[in-house]
């Protein structure tokens, strides 16, 4: 015969069958609160942002020297006037004068794209096409050369996509084997490089004129060129100033890497790349700092970051 059960013995059976349901509510909200801490960026900072009773205890902790907004403005460029910098003016530059004037730069846009379109993923992996009338990517013969892809080809993707361009996408690889993505996309098993060569790793470089001579493109314009080459693109950028490979790029993308903190001769070739570029006419367009390298420095007073992602348009198109 059944025994009916006491009313504490109900009670506690219910209790027990609910367990699994809140065990899982709360995963649910730890792990949400895991993924919003993430992609806010708040764990991608090399040290803690703590809130301080003042702002002599934070300049004590990161042992920081407060540098005012005049000089901030007086030493900062922010537009195209770094192209009037002479050598002797970046050598006598101290190493406040240059992480100011570098950061200052690298953070503000100095020309206006009233259309811009993005190609790709909202967040890592995309990045944005200014579409005014003469940079914009050609309806004919549009070609497009990606440097550093590693696994995402969502800006691939979508530039062959909406533009129907030709799409080349460079990716440094011992396996030596090329292959179609699509009719339109193209993957080839080298990098670019300052030089032609096969480095330690055993992996393929090539300089950005001998790619362009291995492809038939020599003289040939490039509408779009993206380069995420996690700090090579310095010296690359360096070599194709130098080889005059830029003139006839309607539009750069690259990603540039600071790095935390450079040094005074890293500090002077940085600026001395942005100033040339500046020269021949390239404008940042859009600007994107990389919330994850975020880091504190002992002569800038706010968080800086060690990557931007720089949107350039050559300003002869206009």
């Amino acid at each position: 015969m059944h025994q009916s059960r006491s009313p504490a013995v109900k009670t506690a059976l219910r209790r027990f069958r609910c367990l699994p349901v809140k065990i899982c509510l709360i995963l649910v909200i730890t792990l949400s609160y895991v993924a919003l801490q993430f992609y806010s960026g708040h764990w991608g900072t090399s040290r803690p942002v703590t809130a301080y009773s003042s702002r002599e205890d934070e300049l004590r902790q990161y042992q920081m020297k407060e540098v005012d907004l005049d000089f901030i403005r007086r030493a900062g460029l922010v537009d195209h006037k770094i192209a009037d910098l002479s050598d002797s003016d970046i050598d006598g530059m101290n190493q406040t004068e240059l992480m100011v004037t570098v950061h200052s730069y690298l953070d503000n846009c100095d020309t206006l794209c009233k259309r811009r379109l993005r190609m790709g993923l909202i967040g890592e992996g995309g990045w944005e096409v200014c579409d005014d009338e003469g940079v914009r990517p050609r309806s004919h013969r549009c070609l497009v050369y990606s440097f550093g892809n590693e696994r995402v080809f969502s800006f691939e993707d979508d530039v062959a996509r909406v533009y129907r361009c030709e799409v080349h996408i460079f990716k440094a690889s011992t396996e030596r084997a090329e292959y179609n993505r699509s009719s339109l996309i193209h993957v080839h098993p080298y990098g670019v490089g300052r030089v032609t060569e096969i480095t330690p790793l055993g992996t393929e470089l090539h300089t950005f004129a001998d790619i362009r001579s291995i492809l038939n493109h020599a003289g040939i314009a490039i509408d779009l060129v993206k380069m995420d080459i996690e700090n090579g693109e310095w010296s690359v950028l360096s070599g194709m100033l130098l080889d005059k490979q830029l003139h006839n790029i309607r539009q750069l993308l690259v990603e540039f890497h600071v790095g935390f903190p450079p040094n005074l001769d890293r500090l002077r070739r940085i600026v001395r790349v942005m100033r040339s570029l500046s020269r021949i006419g390239f404008r940042k367009f859009y600007v994107h700092k990389n919330p994850r390298g975020s880091y504190h420095h002992p002569h800038f007073p706010i968080l800086r970051s060690r990557n931007y992602e720089i949107h350039f348009l050559n300003s002869k198109y206009l």
